[in-house]
């Protein structure tokens, strides 16, 4: 195995730092853009969905991790997708938690004035 390529970033030059960087950045925007054409596209002409996630299907048969990515970002059951929509559910419970909250009586307060109306006597 290649030795070079087991470095850990910390121990490269800045200037290696910003060349490896600059790789991955310049990937992402590829796999970015792709995905956008790819949802752009379907949208367009969604008789072709078939026939891409078929083709899709393929691809990841043949052990393509990404194909089999863009297929379960396309279906809607991205790991990503199901993390964001527990997310938001997880958010309006709060946000309806506080707003019940909000919403109920001052009975607690009176709660105390009895309570402390009580000590008194004693």
């Amino acid at each position: 195995m290649n030795e070079k390529n087991l470095i850990p970033l910390n121990q490269r030059t800045k200037s290696e730092q910003r060349e490896i960087a600059a790789k991955g950045g310049r990937a992402s925007g590829i796999s970015r853009s792709f995905r956008s054409a790819t949802k752009k596209r379907l949208k367009e002409h969604p008789e072709l969905f078939d026939e891409i996630i078929s083709m899709l299907e393929r691809m990841s048969l043949d052990g393509d991790l990404k194909a089999l990515d863009l297929l379960l970002e396309l279906s809607g059951e991205s790991p990503k997708q199901m993390e964001l929509a527990l997310r938001k559910r997880e958010l309006k419970l709060k946000e309806n938690a506080v707003k019940a909250v909000r919403e109920t009586p001052d009975e607690i307060p009176g709660l105390y004035k009895a309570l402390g109306d009580g000590d008194n006597d004693v």
